[in-house]
């Protein structure tokens, strides 16, 4: 099954077109190069509670149950990091670093859009940098903590990369995982508040790979929904597998947080995922005459 382009809204190539546009890309991204999205994350974590002796049986069986339940994400992530202790770093660098992922068709379609602005991912894996930057070695990685360089790249308008919840390869307790770290980092630090803030106000974000279930996608949208109205500034597409949303929920996703759905198959591991960036890019191909974008 092939991607209809006719499916992506003119809004949205008009915002690529301009330059107005950012991607915010999830765990989903990075499942096809072997990484694990949340559940698995979790049952790897409980895996190595054990081997390592931190958590008694019992408590490995209440674990295994609450990690089956979305809503109990951060919750058995939160108990987990605290019963890993000192372990909790060379598990992150175990999971994330050491099998050392290569990027996918995705991955080249995400570079392949030269008129993005930034791009903007929580996940902890280095897929995206080294991506980029087989394309541009200067390309500019920033985290969560720096958000004074994200502020001057945002006004130079300069292209980057945000790793907004750390990265597996510079640990030093700045992985953003437990219900804590993400409240602190979202409600904490005012800094990085603006910094969102002006990110979705100004620019038309796609979520690529960031499933809306996601706890961490959860908190972020909450945020955007409390810090101003949903009616304000542009709207923001995600993409969605056809066979896990109504109507409704299209509808509550676009008048809660003015996040337009755009479905796609989940046939062949998400073709038409990559096929939409492919897509998009091809749409503002009458624009080839522009300046450059400064990647």
């Amino acid at each position: 099954m092939a991607f209809d382009p006719n499916k992506i809204p003119v809004a949205l190539r008009q915002a690529y077109g301009a330059r107005r546009c950012a991607v915010l890309v999830g765990a989903g991204a990075s499942k096809g190069a072997g990484l694990p999205l949340w559940g698995e994350l979790l049952t790897k974590m409980i895996d190595s509670a054990v081997a390592h002796k931190l958590i008694t049986p019992e408590r490995e069986a209440e674990y295994r149950d609450l990690a089956t339940r979305t809503e109990k994400f951060l919750m058995v992530a939160s108990g987990l990091k605290d019963d890993l202790r000192s372990h909790f770093d060379q598990f992150i660098e175990e999971t994330f670093v050491a099998p050392k992922p290569q990027p996918t068709k995705l991955h080249e379609a995400l570079v392949a859009l030269d008129k993005l602005q930034f791009v903007l991912t929580t996940n902890y894996d280095t897929l995206l940098e080294r991506s980029f930057r087989r394309r541009n070695d200067d390309v500019s990685v920033c985290n969560f903590t720096d958000a004074g360089e994200v502020q001057r790249r945002l006004s130079r308008r300069e292209f980057f990369i945000l790793k907004a919840h750390g990265d597996a390869t510079k640990l030093a307790d700045k992985i953003v995982l437990t219900d804590v770290d993400y409240r602190n980092l979202l409600f904490g630090q005012r800094a990085y508040q603006s910094m969102l803030s002006t990110m979705f106000t100004m620019f038309t974000f796609i979520f690529v790979g960031a499933s809306m279930t996601d706890p961490e996608i959860s908190l972020l949208l909450s945020y955007i929904a409390d810090s101003f109205s949903p009616n304000a500034g542009p709207t923001h597409y995600a993409l969605m597998a056809d066979e896990d949303v109504t109507q409704v929920e299209k509808d509550r996703w676009f008048k809660d947080f003015k996040i337009q759905l755009i479905t796609v198959s989940k046939q062949d591991n998400y073709a038409e995922l990559t096929e939409f960036l492919h897509a998009l890019g091809a749409s503002a191909a009458p624009a080839a005459a522009d300046a450059p974008a400064a990647h």
